[in-house]
């Protein structure tokens, strides 16, 4: 019997969630599915086997090389399921998850919300926005890897993941996707929970390029100019995310954010909305970027070593 959905769990050796994701994985509502764990440990000792005596049916690989991209790319290597669900470790799916996106017949990949919980235990749920796939996609607002389902033939057509893309991986994928003509499809329904750690995971444990994201949105925006896609919301979503991005890049690279700044925001002029900062776009106006910048990366050191006291 053809198997509908395939569940590729991928980790490294986080077992406090694995047996929870498992659960997670085994409780989805759905009929002939297969649950499938990559992990993603340089080394495994002899006999090593995570499935105990209650999971043998579950398929168990061992992928050496470091990165999420490669775990995911094995597991999608060896599925059978006409979809496929990647389920981050630390995430958990709601029983009706698969079910309702599998009703979606005419995707090649579902989107979907989802909750994000702090360690604190705070939970927020993500930014959505399904009515302009081309702006959700720029902003990072059509949810995250395990809120997401994926038909395996668009998936192998286009490739799988990219082994050498680190950050913004499910969205590098689905810009591919919508480059090829592949249909992303939006699903309302929010049934999964993305949890924070405080440290580890397969994601940050690999190479880090903070300008990973701006590059990509750049490659992004330039399609849409060059394919008649471009339009004013568009375009705001885009710098809405270089501008946050290039804040972020101030940090370690103040060289190359100011750079960028000077490329996509002397014209027209920028007026920057920083919630948690009320009186950015203030500054910004009467002291540039730079400047600015400058004065909170001051402000945060004073704060900070006040605070170490």
């Amino acid at each position: 019997m053809a198997i509908s959905v395939s569940i590729i769990i991928p980790y490294i050796d986080e077992h406090d969630f694995l047996s929870e994701a498992l659960s997670s994985a085994l409780a989805q509502d759905v009929d002939e599915k297969e649950v499938i764990l990559v992990c993603n440990a340089p080394f495994i000792p002899m006999g090593y086997d995570p499935r105990g005596s209650h999971f043998k049916d579950i398929q168990f690989i061992h992928e050496p090389t470091p990165g999420s991209a490669f775990a995911r790319n094995a597991g999608l290597r060896a599925a059978k399921g006409e979809w496929i669900q990647y389920l981050d470790v630390d995430d958990l799916l709601r029983q009706q998850k698969i079910k309702k996106q599998i009703a979606y017949d005419n995707a090649d990949v579902v989107v979907s919300p989802h909750t994000y919980q702090f360690v604190s235990g705070r939970k927020a749920t993500s930014t959505w926005e399904p009515d302009d796939t081309w702006s959700a996609l720029i902003a990072g607002h059509l949810g995250s890897t395990s809120s997401m389902l994926w038909r395996r033939s668009a998936l192998l057509e286009v490739g799988g993941w990219n082994e050498s893309f680190y950050r913004n991986q499910e969205y590098e994928l689905l810009f591919r996707m919508l480059k090829n003509g592949q249909r992303v499809v939006c699903c309302n329904d929010n049934l999964t929970l993305v949890r924070e750690r405080a440290k580890g995971s397969i994601t940050k444990s690999t190479r880090y390029k903070p300008w990973a994201g701006i590059n990509l949105r750049e490659n992004i925006w330039s399609y849409l100019q060059q394919h008649a896609l471009a339009t004013p919301r568009r375009y705001d979503a885009f710098r809405k995310y270089i501008f946050k991005s290039i804040r972020a890049l101030y940090v370690v690279n103040a060289e190359e954010a100011i750079s960028l700044h000077h490329k996509y925001f002397s014209d027209p002029p920028y007026s920057p909305q920083i919630p948690h900062i009320p009186f950015y776009p203030i500054l910004y106006k009467s002291l540039g970027f730079e400047q600015t910048e400058k004065m909170i990366a001051q402000y945060r050191y004073l704060r900070d070593a006040v605070f170490k006291k």
